[in-house]
């Protein structure tokens, strides 16, 4: 299966072959769709840089998608409602197991989470915090392509996110290249 790697934007991907989506959900699915129609790769791997919940694993590490999900924050503060949440998706296990990286949930929100409370109450059910991956995923799944996001942990979400990440992500992001390319091998 010969993978096809984006990115949010440039220099994730580094001098690796690929395509940036933009930043945010609907950027990533807008441009991840026109890159599938135009492309028709045979599989997507995502690569970048995230930030781990209390429940996640460390700054530093590297790790790939298993389950894949969207939130609302005003759904998940009781503010709003939605008629029909996102599924649930799950990354390709054929890429998981070629990544030789552990897995786990990302969640993808609209926003970077800042707030102690809600960074807690997404924790509940997700270790990463990623704004573009489920976007990405939703758009091959839609396509019926196998995908997976390659993720370095940059920074624990919450209040410092932000400057832990400036400190971290060039590091984390170019370990995540080094996984991504094994898979770009196959």
């Amino acid at each position: 299966m010969r993978v096809t790697l984006c990115s949010a934007v440039p220099h994730e991907l580094g001098d690796l072959p690929g395509v940036a989506v933009g930043v945010g959900p609907l950027a990533a699915a807008t441009a991840a769709t026109r890159f599938l129609m135009e492309r028709r790769p045979e599989a997507v791997a995502f690569v970048g840089s995230a930030g781990a919940y209390a429940s996640g694993p460390e700054v530093g590490t590297v790790i790939v998608s298993g389950a894949l999900g969207m939130a609302s924050t005003a759904v998940t503060l009781g503010l709003g409602y939605q008629p029909r949440g996102a599924p649930e998706l799950r990354s390709d296990a054929t890429l998981v197991a070629r990544s030789a990286r552990p897995t786990s949930r990302v969640l993808t929100v609209a926003a970077i989470t800042s707030d102690e409370a809600l960074a807690a109450r997404f924790s509940a059910d997700w270790e990463v915090e990623h704004m573009e991956a489920y976007a990405v995923a939703f758009a091959c799944a839609e396509a019926g392509v196998p995908f997976a996001a390659v993720l370095g942990i940059a920074n624990r979400v919450g209040r410092d996110a932000h400057a832990e990440w400036l400190r971290n992500h060039a590091a984390v992001e170019a370990s995540a290249r080094t996984v991504a390319a094994r898979l770009l091998g196959g």
